[in-house]
């Protein structure tokens, strides 16, 4: 191998590498909150650009209250939303020690959660789907002394905006 193709793949393999460094840390991180966003990111002028506008749709797909947080102390946690998908995080509910691991599963569809740890009693999860009406969370917490296991009810109400038709 000649020096120039050492060097490329060196700098190949630092660029993937930095590029796989960074996707992980923003998979991991969770998202910022309305309050958290600096409005003069975006760059917007809504009078400037709504000029001569329609809506695309008159209903919204998810609800600012898609972000759940566990409360291991509630031995019946039930919540309500009109989103059609929602995040769950907090703290694991072990007490005596760290989880080994976490499943997160909506026993009304089946879904089983995607769960990121920070650390052993810290999780945030992907996006989970609801049914409409009542859903039942399952959560497992696998630790070095056995099996600790959570329910949460989530309640899907309708959205009280209706649909085009």
């Amino acid at each position: 191998m000649t020096k120039s193709k050492k060097k490329f793949t060196k700098f190949l393999v630092l660029s993937v590498g930095g590029l796989g460094l960074i996707s992980t840390t923003l998979l991991l991180s969770d998202p910022p909150s309305p309050s958290e966003l600096d409005p003069s990111l975006f760059n917007l002028n809504y009078q400037k650009h709504a000029a001569g506008r329609t809506l695309a749709s008159a209903y919204s797909v998810s609800s600012p209250d898609a972000m759940f947080e566990i409360n291991c102390s509630d031995t019946d946690q039930k919540l309500e939303t009109t989103s059609m998908r929602f995040r769950l995080r907090g703290q694991a509910c072990t007490n005596e020690s760290a989880a080994l691991s976490t499943q997160i599963q909506n026993k009304s569809n089946g879904y089983i959660a995607t769960v990121f740890h920070r650390d052993p009693q810290s999780f945030t999860t992907d996006y989970i789907n609801l049914n409409e009406g009542t859903n039942e969370i399952a959560i497992k917490f696998a630790t070095q002394n056995g099996l600790v296991e959570k329910t949460i009810t989530i309640t899907r109400n309708p959205s009280s905006v209706k649909k085009p038709n």
